[in-house]
């Protein structure tokens, strides 16, 4: 790419005034460049830059001021990062055709689950991880993100998809785990899957149909959102339904109040434990227990509390060493 456009996409200041005119490749780890690169610098590191440079970067975008590292490097400034990897994906979507499906953090997990094959890729992670994946994309590729602020700014054309189903759906809920509902004159019966969940993967599943997206529900399974781990008194693992407790995992904080409020529909404040890691301030009222705890380690404490459902702020792989054994044949209440 000539270097000028470059500098006109992301609105930089060419600082040097360098014999040559165009770079290679756009790269944003140091230890990744190849002669004639250019390299975002992402932490403001001028160590890093001139690791960067000693590899034979052609370009340099930073916040930090030229200090005659390199006058035959087209040294360009900016004055945020975030903006310049954010103006950098607008183009980059439009140039390449990319298609940015906004879907809510449940409908993104439930669509990652069912399409068969898997058309729309998940974007995962922060900006910068963003970033890369989308550098690196072919055209015409589709992604799905859940940040719909961070989508308009990168994708000022993409839409949420519809979530107004215009019949209310008759959904029979078997206890806070398992849902059964109609879908297109078909009955899925005993789903796992949460009711409270229900109304968005419908909306998905008329999203997929209307979009030609081949889905398969026959072997739902439980999302990372509200993922149930049963389990019992020790911390032994269990499978589903044989056992009288269980651990929910939660990685969003977001969906927190909506997923109590949900579980008090149905079970009692005083057979609920709230896990949150300290430092976490919740900005909602709970009545029942809530637990504090800086390490995985700590959370054996329940193993010495009365509760049926702990639910916890949280991805479920981050709390595997909680567990002390493994699934075991003889179904048990103890």
């Amino acid at each position: 790419m000539k270097i000028d456009n470059f500098v006109r996409i992301i609105d930089g200041k060419l600082i040097t005034t360098p014999p040559i005119d165009a770079f290679a490749s756009i790269c944003l780890d140091a230890s990744r460049i190849l002669h004639g690169d250019l390299f975002i610098d992402t932490t403001a590191s001028r160590e890093l830059i001139h690791q960067a440079l000693l590899k034979g970067a052609y370009a340099i975008v930073t916040t930090l001021s030229f200090e005659n590292e390199d006058e035959e490097c087209a040294w360009i400034e900016v004055s945020s990062i975030e903006q310049t990897l954010i103006k950098l994906l607008r183009y980059t979507i439009t140039q390449k055709s990319l298609t940015i499906v906004l879907l809510s953090p449940v409908q993104e997990a439930l669509l990652e689950m069912i399409q068969t094959p898997r058309t729309i890729k998940r974007l995962r992670g922060d900006l910068l991880l963003m970033t890369k994946t989308l550098l690196n994309a072919k055209e015409e590729e589709h992604f799905s993100l859940s940040d719909s602020i961070l989508g308009k700014k990168i994708a000022p054309a993409s839409n949420p998809i519809d979530n107004a189903l215009h019949v209310k759906p008759a959904i029979v809920s078997k206890g806070l785990f398992l849902s059964s509902f109609w879908y297109q004159e078909r009955y899925f019966f005993d789903q796992k899957i949460p009711s409270i969940f229900v109304e968005e993967l419908l909306c998905l599943l008329q999203f997929c149909d209307t979009h030609a997206i081949a889905y398969a529900l026959e072997s739902l399974s439980f999302c990372e959102h509200f993922y149930p781990q049963f389990i019992t008194q020790a911390l032994c693992k269990k499978e589903f339904g044989n056992s009288s407790k269980a651990l929910i995992f939660e990685p969003l904080p977001s969906l927190l109040p909506s997923l109590l409020s949900y579980m008090q529909t149905q079970v009692e404040s005083s057979y609920i434990i709230l896990a949150l890691p300290k430092g976490f301030h919740k900005s909602f009222s709970f009545e029942g227990e809530t637990l504090f705890f800086e390490t995985v380690e700590e959370l054996a404490i329940l193993a010495h509390k009365s509760f049926a459902y702990t639910l916890i702020l949280g991805d479920k792989e981050a709390y595997e060493p909680l567990f002390i054994k493994t699934f075991t044949t003889q179904p048990s209440l103890f």
